[in-house]
């Protein structure tokens, strides 16, 4: 049961935002070494290449579509790019 549970996380985990969850881990290790000011310097140089990616910029153009005919934005597919 434990082992079906974690296969299937680590599967949800690998098709998902990859980039969005190594970017957290990242400013989780500035936070763990040097606290929220650590994390607070680095926020940007980690979290602005995100808004480049094509996850983004589709889920962008998505949302922008849904709230201009009043719907709710689907829900994100990342492709991890």
């Amino acid at each position: 049961m434990v082992e079906g549970t974690a296969a299937e996380l680590a599967a949800t985990l690998a098709n998902g935002p990859t980039k969005a969850y190594a970017a957290v881990r990242t400013l989780l290790k500035a936070w763990s070494a040097g606290g929220v000011p650590a994390a607070d310097a680095v926020m940007l140089d980690i979290t602005m290449p995100l808004h480049a990616t094509e996850d983004v910029t589709r889920g962008f153009i998505n949302t922008a579509k849904a709230f201009d005919k009043n719907t709710e934005p689907p829900a994100m597919i990342f492709h991890g790019r």
